[in-house]
């Protein structure tokens, strides 16, 4: 500009700014205003980290005091309820690892970690740590307003390669069980003394009930007749079938007594079978008493 036009300059540019200014100073007010307006609706919506950015817009000193005033009130408020999170990352083996990027819902958090906590909306959100040469980790994280410097560990990477293991020499063969039946079977010798053991108990109830009958009979001829009875009295016949019934139960504890003995003797001395099953024995004992006769009648059956 030559110095013959200077004069006329100078008043110019001075007019220019003072139109400019007022201009300037509107548009700077109603950008503190929105931002005011849109933390507001990001703090209900729980996205706290971008509410914060625009808190901290309509805090600027160029913004109006009670604009301000507003917004550095609703920032404290924020960060109080701004959840923090520590990451306390591991190697397999036990070290600590720095060198791992963190992503967040698939957007980037923090390309290393040194301790210090993260801020993050409130939620249930979604972590990727990548660590170089490793596989990446995905853990789920559910934080919760006012929740400050939640601690999570986190291991990272393989542990070292264990030493293989001296091979062990192959168990010893356990001695082969002994063979059992699976119906449990009692072999042929102890089948016999069952049954041996059955003739026993029956002759001996045998002997009882005879020997019950023989004494009722004589204390019924006892009774008719008394002790000098006649040849031909019918008292006779009474004492006749007494003596008969008295050698039944004798002969009935004998043979009883005899059975019993042989079962005891035979099952002590037997094995039970290895795999024979056992066989199922019935005995049935059967008295008969007729006219001038006696009988014991045994069923048995295997």
């Amino acid at each position: 500009m030559s110095p013959r036009h200077f004069p006329f300059a100078l008043p110019l540019c001075a007019a220019l700014a003072g139109v400019a200014a007022p201009a300037a100073a509107d548009v700077t007010k109603a950008e503190c205003v929105k931002a005011n307006t849109e933390a507001q609706s990001l703090r209900r919506d729980g996205k706290l980290a971008e509410a914060r950015a625009q808190l901290r817009r309509c805090g600027d000193p160029t913004c109006p005091g009670i604009v301000r005033a507003d917004c550095s009130q609703r920032l404290d408020e924020l960060e109080a309820a701004q959840p923090t999170l520590v990451f306390d990352a591991k190697h397999g083996s036990g070290h600590d690892l720095s060198a791992v990027r963190v992503t967040v819902d698939g957007l980037p958090l923090a390309e290393s970690l040194d301790g210090k906590a993260l801020q993050i909306d409130p939620g249930s959100h979604e972590f990727t740590f990548t660590v170089a040469g490793q596989p990446p980790v995905t853990q789920t994280y559910v934080l919760r307003e006012g929740q400050k410097e939640r601690h999570e560990p986190l291991v990272l990477g393989a542990p070292p390669a264990q030493l293989a293991a001296p091979p062990q020499p192959p168990p010893l063969s356990p001695a082969p069980a002994p063979v059992r039946s699976e119906s449990g079977g009692l072999g042929t010798q102890r089948v016999v003394a069952l049954a041996a053991g059955g003739v026993g108990f029956a002759g001996i109830a045998a002997g009882a009930v005879f020997g019950m009958l023989a004494s009722s009979k004589w204390s019924q001829a006892e009774r008719d007749c008394g002790p000098a009875c006649p040849a031909d009295a019918p008292a006779r016949g009474e004492e006749s079938d007494a003596r008969t019934r008295a050698t039944v139960s004798t002969v009935g504890f004998v043979v009883g007594g005899a059975g019993l003995a042989a079962g005891v003797v035979l099952w002590l001395t037997s094995r039970p079978a290895a795999s024979l099953p056992a066989p199922t024995g019935r005995l049935r004992v059967t008295p008969s008493v007729g006219a001038g006769t006696t009988a014991l009648f045994i069923h048995g059956g295997f």
